[in-house]
């Protein structure tokens, strides 16, 4: 018998793993340790590396890509492929009472990514199906460490995560052997399921306790919401014509919509590990508007709807859950420092300045590209500056994990 949605929500942010004595090293005891730390490393120095090549500050490229293609592959399977990776295993224990990898297994998985990005980075100088296929191995090895625990306790209603992570490893199959446009688009939208799944599911749960409120779920929205979500995001994969398309995302932004206006976001104001993660889901909505309104033939340039759902939407709900987790799972109190709510407003800026900078005033987009990459180099710089030392150091409450 599963436990009821609200107890396995919250074991996400506050765990309740055996006693273990303090001390000793603790960077493999849990999967979000490893893959929240070095995938904000990554996702920090890649962005750095990116406008170095763009601003011709650096030259070398020694990948088989283009820079601008190299920057959208290692942004969505290298950075958000790690945060996905570290808070699925750190999380199915938690709703399932079974482990998933840790210790010289976790370590072994963290090497695979790790030679993953620089197969990719080298890939000029590597045959291109050793390239990919270290690459392309991470996803299935994470499905072999949660895949277990999902059977062993019959937990059904997460399988889906299993079937997403399958078709993450498509997409990276399909950038290094296939269409590599199709590849890209299909990984950016099943992470873009993924943040609109997991929202629903943790966003109004974590809002309730602290505000002490009460959010009303109503299966027929949360129904209308991942439907139509999973709908427009399928059909422009299979390339549906504009207009459909336009359809299907104004049906998506306007059923997550009339969900996320429930959940009560003004009140979160005064709550910044709230406030963030309301933040980042509200940028899904507002890319699936503006991938509604291009697809209409309103002016708006691609790679604004682009980076208002990866800069925006995972960007922030990145860094706002992995603000959180870290706490949780680290055995500390649930409140962010006024560092990391400079870092939040730093994230929220970049994703702003990216969007609609390079939107409405075009004749300067490298100085919006340059300044958008510093706001977001200093979020997740600082948010490395805090949590490192959190995920590099025991439990404070003596628990292991």
């Amino acid at each position: 018998m599963q436990p009821p949605v609200g107890q396995i929500i919250s074991t996400i942010s506050e765990p309740g793993a055996a006693s273990a004595p303090r001390g000793g090293f603790t960077l493999f005891r849990s999967g979000f340790r490893p893959f929240f730390l070095f995938g904000a490393l990554f996702g920090l120095s890649a962005l750095v590396y990116f406008i170095l090549l763009m601003s011709g500050v650096a030259q070398l490229l020694p990948s088989r890509w283009d820079m601008v293609f190299w920057h959208q592959h290692e942004m969505l399977f290298g950075f958000a492929g790690a945060i996905i990776a570290g808070f699925l295993l750190t999380a199915v224990p938690n709703w399932t009472g079974h482990p998933t990898p840790r210790g010289a297994k976790l370590a072994l998985l963290v090497l695979l990514w790790l030679l993953g990005r620089a197969a990719v980075f080298d890939s000029a100088h590597l045959p291109a199906i050793l390239a990919g296929a270290v690459d392309v191995a991470f996803f299935p090895a994470c499905i072999a460490g949660i895949l277990p625990a999902l059977v062993k306790s019959h937990n059904r209603r997460n399988y889906f995560f299993i079937v997403l992570l399958v078709l993450l490893t498509l997409g990276n199959g399909l950038t290094h052997w296939g269409n590599e446009d199709t590849g890209m688009l299909l990984a950016k939208n099943i992470i873009i399921l993924i943040m609109v799944m997991m929202g629903g599911r943790v966003i109004p749960f974590f809002t309730e306790n602290p505000l002490g409120i009460r959010i009303a779920r109503s299966p027929r929205i949360e129904r209308f919401a991942l439907i139509s979500t999973i709908a427009a995001l399928a059909l422009e994969v299979m390339g549906a014509n504009t207009h459909l398309l336009g359809v299907a995302f104004i049906l998506a932004a306007a059923a997550n919509f009339w969900r996320f206006s429930r959940w009560h976001s003004i009140k979160t104001l005064r709550v910044p590990l709230l406030w963030v993660l309301h933040a980042g889901y509200a940028w899904l909505i507002v890319g699936m508007a503006m991938k509604a309104g291009h697809n209409f033939g309103a002016d708006i340039p691609l790679s604004a709807d682009t980076h208002a759902f990866t800069a925006g939407g995972v960007g922030t709900l990145t860094l706002g859950m992995m603000a959180r987790v870290s706490l949780g799972h680290s055995g500390r109190m649930l409140a962010a420092g006024r560092l990391i709510v400079f870092a939040f407003a730093c994230i929220t800026l970049a994703a702003l300045l990216r969007v609609f900078g390079v939107w409405l005033m075009p004749g300067l987009a490298m100085q919006w590209f340059q300044s958008a990459a510093l706001f977001w180099m200093l979020a997740f710089g600082i948010f490395l500056w805090v949590y490192a030392p959190i995920l590099l150091r025991p439990r404070r409450d003596g628990r292991d994990g």
